[in-house]
């Protein structure tokens, strides 16, 4: 899913620096634990902590709400920007 049919680009940049910054204060990435499906594992805890924390973030600034999938998505694409893994989104064919 495309973020940007719901943010505007500084409403976007304001989320991408959140999570980022987020998850290099709680080392997200140096968690070394196995994988688990029952979601209670430190990592699924911290995200869901980061999440909540961003949401009431980006309606302290903006005053608006946004769908809660913006969220998560964003958390995994600032993950991936840390990690130097982010894939490339292709620009709309029309700009608005």
């Amino acid at each position: 899913m495309d973020c940007r049919q719901f943010l505007d680009i500084k409403q976007y940049e304001f989320l991408m620096n959140f999570f980022m910054r987020r998850q290099q204060q709680l080392e997200l990435s140096k968690l070394d634990e196995p994988l688990s499906y029952d979601g209670y594992s430190q990592y699924d805890q911290l995200s869901q902590q980061v999440i909540k924390e961003a949401e009431q973030a980006f309606l302290a600034c903006y005053q608006q709400p946004v769908p809660p999938i913006v969220y998560t998505n964003l958390f995994h694409l600032a993950e991936l920007e840390l990690a130097g893994k982010r894939p490339r989104i292709k620009a709309p064919s029309q700009l608005q």
